[in-house]
C-alpha cells in the first residue's frame, strides 16, 4: 500500500482492526488513493484474485469488486472521462490499457480479471457521469476501440 493511503483514510495503522480484502481492494482503487497507478490496480487484482480464493466471498461479491476496481480505473484516467477522441495507438497511454498490460505481463488470465466491454458499459455509474447527450456514446466508442486494441494483441476476445 502507498504511503498515506491508510491515512487517507482516516485509518490508524498502530491500533487498527485487520482490513478485509474487499476493503483492501477499494484502498488499492478509491478515492483515498488520489495518486493511482498500474501497479496498484495490479495489487487490487492480486487481491481480487485471493478473493476468489476464498469461500466466504460470494461470485456476486467478486463481480462487484471486479467492476469496481476497472470503474475505479476509468474514472481516474481524464483521456475515458472526458472523452477526448484519440488516434487508436493513443490507448496504449491509458491507466487502463497499461494495468491490463502489467497484470497479463505477470502471468493473470484476462478473461478472469478484466470485465468484457458490455459489463463495464453496463454500469449505472456512467448515466451519472456522462449527463451531456452523447458523452455516453462517445465513451462507448472509445472504451468499444480500446478493447479492439486489445484485441488485435491478443489480450481479449470479442
Amino acid at each position: 500500500m502507498k504511503p498515506g493511503v491508510i491515512e487517507n483514510a482516516g485509518l490508524m495503522p498502530e491500533n487498527m482492526a485487520p482490513i478485509s480484502c474487499p476493503d483492501l481492494i477499494r484502498l488499492c482503487v478509491g478515492d483515498y488513493n488520489p495518486n493511482l497507478e498500474d501497479m496498484d490496480v495490479k495489487k487490487a487484482l492480486d487481491l481480487l484474485q485471493g478473493a476468489a480464493e476464498d469461500e466466504t466471498v460470494s461470485n456476486e461479491v467478486f463481480e462487484k469488486l471486479r467492476l469496481e476496481i476497472w470503474c475505479a480505473v476509468i474514472m481516474k484516467d481524464d483521456w475515458w472521462t472526458k472523452c477526448h477522441l484519440v488516434a487508436p495507438d493513443q490507448i496504449e497511454q491509458t491507466l487502463f490499457y497499461r494495468a491490463v498490460i502489467l497484470a497479463y505481463n505477470s502471468g493473470m488470465l484476462v478473461s478472469h480479471f478484466l470485465p468484457t466491454v458490455d459489463q463495464l458499459l453496463g454500469l449505472e455509474t456512467w448515466g451519472e457521469v456522462f449527463v451531456e447527450e452523447g458523452r455516453r456514446k462517445q465513451f462507448e466508442y472509445i472504451l468499444r476501440s480500446g478493447y479492439e486494441q486489445m484485441s488485435t494483441l491478443g489480450l481479449v476476445s470479442h
